[in-house]
């Protein structure tokens, strides 16, 4: 394929198009994604299989030299020719373009081919010819109809790429989720501040921390143009570290994968968009409408007023300045999806679930608790302070994976578990989704079970919350006794079979109780950065890591126990141990009450 008008590669995986991202030249543009818009800088021309740069066509995509990125070559002498195969794979030899998986997606990059979903893409001419006389899509789908799916992505594309001055090309129906916005609400205008004057965390955590996201009692109805005015005065850099999301329901949903596999589609596959801004007049348009956020990269630290027009006020309560009679009248208002923030949680819910709700007061302190709870256990104190900002907490009609899930924000099934409600916040779902944020995956927790770890601090928020141990209550410590007594070993045992490893050692010594966890993980933060990532490439590294430092906080050798659950330690560990003069444990530490 040849084209003469500038084209757009379309990332299968993400609503974003391939562009130069920064820089202009061969020697410094980077290549990566970035969302739709009328910007030359994410146009190309196909010339027979060379793709031209539509900001400078003297200039071509091709591979760097020497490294797997891809740059900017010179048209008139690079001999790199794409081809685009059956799969919607950019090809060159054996060799595809590809988004990296990892958390830095930066920079695209060239890796050997394969049938994953990052190395796939569209042109926005191909989407547009499949959408030729296609019905809207009607909810619910089911799983595998991937011929609506990419109808559904190629309309949202589309719809970026439109012209504010004109209306959708395919107007969402949004009344199933996330919610429409009746036409006669009154839209305002209101100034904000947008607080950048902290960013980021203090230090490496080495946990999931929570994003510099900024709520607001604003809604975009979808459809609507909206504006958000920044000062002239303020410089491209400090507004290229501001982003507008519209929606807080970030998790996209495909074919055959997660929920959908075996649920079908229960709504459409993205609800939520963000867009990038500068400084003076922005027109902004969302096709699914969504909650008003202002989400912070780091960078300088400053403070500054921006205007949005043309939205309507959402239901949001903020604990310490909403009022009982506020809040009474903004429950009551038309968007479809409330915000609750406290100092440490920000709850999204649908709207007509908090007319239940007095006032959040009480709900918000629940969940203030608990992130206490987890602070404590991770080992936070006054000289280690815990993550700066706020988790936020999501109801979704449908997430991507299970009826909840971890990570930033951290998505609920509302169907299943409603954050709205006064005792979700004491629910060992709550706890665990949290506590998977404050794992240390790859240093320790993953080694000895993720979905075993995390329930550590399920354990503690149940203890402290309710004086009860669900291990105990469903007799779980006996089982796992008796079981291991037979032969079980650590690598063979179930989740909770190696929660009770775990807990065996808490309870045998219980002068230090939860301190031995809360001393891991304060020392796992405290590693210097070589040594973090030396542990980090070793799973037997990491199960000499945990025994040492047990064995240093409860002043006993646990090798013993280590060794009857099959856990081995190297003779260099317990040397280094054995060193210190410390007596050993008994090898059988199991609770049988």
């Amino acid at each position: 394929m040849s084209t003469e008008i500038p084209v757009y590669l379309l990332h299968q995986g993400e609503e974003k198009c391939l562009a130069v991202v920064s820089g202009s030249t061969p020697t410094d543009a980077v290549i990566g994604l970035a969302s739709p818009s009328n910007n030359k800088e994410q146009q190309w021309f196909d010339s027979e299989g060379q793709w031209r740069w539509s900001a400078d066509p003297s200039y071509c995509l091709a591979p760097v030299a020497g490294t797997p990125q891809v740059g900017l070559a010179e048209s008139s002498s690079s001999s790199t020719l794409w081809t685009k195969d059956d799969e919607d794979r950019m090809v060159i030899g054996s060799k595809a373009l590809t988004l990296p998986r990892g958390k830095d997606k930066s920079r695209l990059i060239m890796r050997p081919i394969h049938n994953g979903i990052n190395q796939k893409w569209w042109t926005d001419i191909e989407l547009k010819s499949t959408l030729m006389d296609v019905k809207t899509a009607s909810y619910p789908l089911v799983s595998d109809d991937v011929t609506t799916y990419k109808h559904e992505i190629a309309r949202g594309f589309v719809n970026r790429m439109a012209s504010l001055t004109e209306p959708l090309p395919f107007p969402r129906d949004v009344a199933r989720f996330p919610g429409s916005v009746n036409p006669e609400t009154p839209r305002i205008d209101k100034t904000l501040t947008l607080d950048l004057s902290a960013l980021g965390q203090a230090g490496t955590l080495r946990m999931t921390t929570p994003r510099d996201w900024q709520a607001t009692d604003l809604y975009a109805a979808a459809g609507d143009v909206f504006q958000i005015v920044l000062p002239d005065t303020l410089s491209p850099q400090r507004a290229a570290q501001i982003t507008v999301r519209v929606g807080a329901h970030c998790d996209k949903l495909r074919p055959g994968v997660g929920t959908v596999k075996k649920k079908g589609f229960r709504r459409m596959p993205i609800v939520s968009e963000t867009f990038g801004i500068s400084p003076g007049i922005n027109s902004l348009r969302s096709q699914y409408g969504g909650n008003l956020i202002f989400c912070y990269q780091k960078g300088e630290l400053f403070t500054v007023e921006a205007t949005v027009s043309n939205v309507v006020k959402a239901p949001f309560f903020k604990r310490g300045e909403t009022s009982v009679d506020e809040w009474e009248v903004s429950k009551h208002l038309d968007a479809p999806h409330a915000i609750l923030e406290g100092d440490r949680v920000v709850i999204v819910s649908r709207n007509k679930k908090n007319a239940r709700i007095p006032f959040p007061e009480e709900l918000l302190s629940r969940y203030e608790e608990v992130i206490d709870h987890l602070n404590f256990l991770a080992g936070f104190s006054d000289d280690d302070p815990p993550p700066r900002g706020k988790y936020w907490l999501v109801n979704d009609l449908q997430i991507s994976h299970g009826s909840a899930h971890a990570g930033f924000p951290a998505m609920f099934t509302q169907a299943i578990r409603n954050l709205a409600v006064i005792d979700t916040p004491y629910h060992w779902g709550v706890w665990h989704e949290l506590g998977h944020n404050y794992q240390q995956a790859q240093y320790w927790s993953r080694t000895f079970g993720s979905e075993s770890t995390v329930n550590l601090f399920s354990l503690y928020i149940q203890e402290k919350l309710f004086k009860r141990d669900r291990l105990k209550n469903s007799n779980n410590y006996l089982n796992t006794a008796k079981a291991v007594d037979q032969g079980l070993t650590f690598n063979d045992g179930n989740c909770w079979q190696k929660l009770v490893f775990l807990m065996e050692i808490k309870h045998a010594f219980p002068e230090q109780g939860w301190e031995m966890f809360r001393r891991l993980n304060r020392t796992t933060r405290a590693l210097p950065e070589e040594e973090a990532q030396h542990l980090s490439s070793d799973r037997e590294l990491q199960i000499d890591y945990v025994y040492k430092n047990l064995s240093r906080t409860v002043d006993q050798d646990l090798i013993l126990t280590f060794q009857r659950w099959g856990l081995s330690v190297s003779q260099e560990a317990q040397e280094e141990i054995q060193s210190l003069g410390l007596v050993k444990a008994p090898a059988d530490l199991s609770v049988r009450e």
